[in-house]
């Protein structure tokens, strides 16, 4: 499958997928993998558990599933879908949490006949977007992306999954990740939410480099990024407004702190 932490590879990959010669090793996965079963079928294990797939199943997987094809049908063919950390972090920022925790628990979807009339004009569109969007491609495909996870929201029962069904420490995962959505626009510090969980911040380290694959530091700056983008998205707001309901210091303190994590300044971002 297509790296997209190559030096030089873009932010996602759509394209077909056979895995003619991934039967029975791990996949090596992009941030966010989404697979729709074109035709034909296959028995795979993801996180230990097995599934069968069939044409139209839909199947998320993130970077940290362990999933390998145990068989295959000659004439399998997915419709893939890679998303990198950056895409992928936009693309989730307007997505409820209940959604993860039920993703992590239920990665393999059968898609009822409503379901697969949307997902067909879903993919018929996204190819559109990929092949004709040009310099809106980007904000387009996450949109794209945002509209398929929230049809999916409305097409479940996210409540199937409850915090009974998880372990103390990824419930504590979980209530971190929503933590942070509630208090990142004030709060950037891990102690702040180590001290919310009743834990220490070595303690919540290693659960989220356990189940996020990620550093806790990690995980609010993305989100704080998030949040400047979306505040930078009003061209008439000062950047000294922005800094103020962030809780920076002050308007050079954002700047730093937003070039540091992307690579651009706040005019830069602005104007592209």
């Amino acid at each position: 499958m297509l790296d997209l932490t190559e030096s030089g590879a873009e932010d996602f990959f759509i394209g077909c997928c056979r895995f003619d010669g991934d039967q029975g090793h791990p996949l090596a996965l992009a941030y966010v993998v989404v697979l729709v079963c074109q035709q034909g079928s296959a028995e795979l294990e993801v996180n230990f558990q097995p599934y069968k797939v069939m044409e139209n199943d839909f199947l998320v997987l993130a970077e940290d599933s362990i999933a390998w094809f145990r068989h295959r049908s000659d004439d399998f063919a997915c419709r893939c879908y890679l998303l990198n950390r950056a895409i992928a972090a936009e693309v989730a920022a307007a997505l409820p949490n209940s959604l993860f925790a039920f993703l992590n628990r239920s990665p393999l979807l059968r898609a009822n006949r409503q379901f697969q009339a949307f997902l067909q004009a879903w993919e018929n569109q996204a190819s559109i977007i990929q092949e004709d969007g040009a310099d809106y491609r980007r904000p387009m495909l996450v949109n794209h992306f945002q509209n398929l996870f929230l049809w999916l929201c409305a097409s479940v029962d996210l409540q199937s999954v409850t915090r009974n069904d998880f372990s103390r420490p990824e419930a504590l995962c979980w209530r971190f990740w929503e933590l942070i959505a509630v208090h990142c626009r004030q709060q950037r510090e891990v102690a702040f939410y180590a001290d919310l969980l009743h834990v220490t911040p070595y303690y919540l380290a290693q659960l989220s480099r356990k189940y996020f694959n990620d550093a806790p530091k990690t995980l609010i700056d993305r989100q704080v990024v998030l949040e400047i983008k979306k505040q930078l998205a009003q061209p008439r707001k000062a950047v000294r407004r922005i800094a103020e309901e962030l809780n920076f210091a002050d308007a050079s303190y954002l700047g730093k702190y937003f070039k540091r994590h992307t690579g651009l300044g706040l005019s830069q971002y602005r104007r592209g």
